[in-house]
């Protein structure tokens, strides 16, 4: 029986599991010295623009005037060249007074000033704060908690999964214990401590198992090796990473994303059946939580996919312009990836469906 010392006891473990977190010295990552410099600047000019043929390729140029707005070289003004290729046919120009991006570069000794992009920080900040103020607003105090999950989300990927992998530890196991740490801890923040949410919490850890159970066979099955996209390529050259290790933790950490909101449903419908007829026995209570359940599966699985499916939108268009039969581009490992994301997650949501009705039944019917 769920009791309040359990509850406690998961307080207490989650505070001793954030405070390592915080506090591991080898989780992080060493800074990798480049030889270029990068600087917030400004345009205060544009002397001409046109377009030339850069060996082969058709592109548009603008000479500007920037103006350094940080470090010591704040207030400086450099002349620099922004070039970028012309998308179908319609240039990328930027504008005076428009914040950019500036690099210099130090080759053998020659310094040289450029326009790497255009500067957007200031922007997504305000997206970020429009954001927080309609979670906030809307959503009160759930929203406040949900949010302080997020950040704790974000600061155990980016201080100890990524640098743990970095460091040389294994993706999928680094990549599954972050899972779980992620989501116990939104899960209570976000709900609350309570049997509930503490139901919605052994079911999310259970289906995360069978999340990693399947998703190593399906990408054994498939002869993936993590190699499907470019960045992966590259990534290899920088160290001798478990490509596949890494394909298998973005799966499960995926995965993860929708799960949480599958199991506290089930749970919280299994739990108001139960309080409408206490009467119900355990096959009842099931049957009846099951059905709401059936009509979340269908939502979240077309969810699942059109995310998937959104992200690798350009994929999808580029394949009705390749000139390889429809099996081979099928057959290729980068659409492999994706598809076999796709049903991974999606089986496991399907799976998380009975698993925390069937865990909130039994206590319940227990309980009564």
């Amino acid at each position: 029986m769920l009791k309040k010392h359990v509850i406690k006891k998961a307080i207490g473990i989650l505070g001793a599991v954030f405070f390592l977190l915080l506090s591991v010295p080898g989780a992080r990552a060493e800074a990798i010295d480049y030889s270029e410099q990068f600087f917030r600047g400004t345009i205060v000019g544009i002397r001409g623009s046109g377009q030339e043929d850069y060996f082969g390729a058709e592109k548009h140029y603008q000479m500007l005037d920037v103006r350094i707005d940080e470090g010591e070289m704040d207030g400086q003004v450099f002349e620099v060249d922004y070039i970028n290729q012309l998308i179908q046919g319609v240039p990328q120009r930027l504008r005076e007074g428009q914040s950019v991006v500036l690099v210099k570069s130090d080759l053998d000794g020659e310094v040289t000033y450029e326009v790497y992009e255009p500067y957007r920080l200031d922007s997504l900040i305000w997206l970020a704060v429009l954001f927080v103020g309609l979670a906030v607003v809307i959503s009160g105090r759930k929203g406040l908690s949900a949010l302080i999950g997020l950040a704790a989300t974000l600061l155990i990927l980016i201080r100890w999964v990524i640098p743990g992998i970095v460091a040389g530890i294994s993706p999928l196991l680094i990549s599954f214990g972050g899972a779980v740490v992620i989501a116990m801890i939104s899960i209570y923040l976000s709900h609350g401590f309570s049997r509930r949410t503490t139901l919605a919490v052994l079911s999310t850890l259970f289906t995360l198992c069978l999340s990693l159970l399947m998703a190593i066979l399906s990408v054994r099955f498939t002869a993936l090796f993590g190699t499907g996209s470019e960045e992966t390529i590259y990534l290899s050259s920088f160290g001798n990473f478990d490509l596949r290790g890494l394909l298998l933790g973005a799966i499960v950490i995926g995965t993860l994303g929708v799960l949480d909101d599958i199991t506290t449903t089930q749970v919280a419908a299994v739990e108001e059946i139960h309080k409408a007829n206490h009467t119900l026995s355990l096959k009842q209570l099931y049957e009846r939580g099951f059905s709401v359940g059936k009509e979340h599966i269908a939502s979240m699985i077309n969810t699942l996919v059109l995310a998937y499916v959104g992200a690798s939108f350009p994929v999808f268009l580029l394949i009705t312009k390749s000139p390889q039969p429809l099996w081979v581009i099928l057959n290729n490992e980068y659409l492999a990836e994706e598809i076999v994301r796709t049903l991974v997650g999606s089986a496991t949501l399907i799976l998380a469906v009975p698993v925390a009705t069937g865990l909130a039944a039994v206590y319940f019917t227990k309980k009564r």
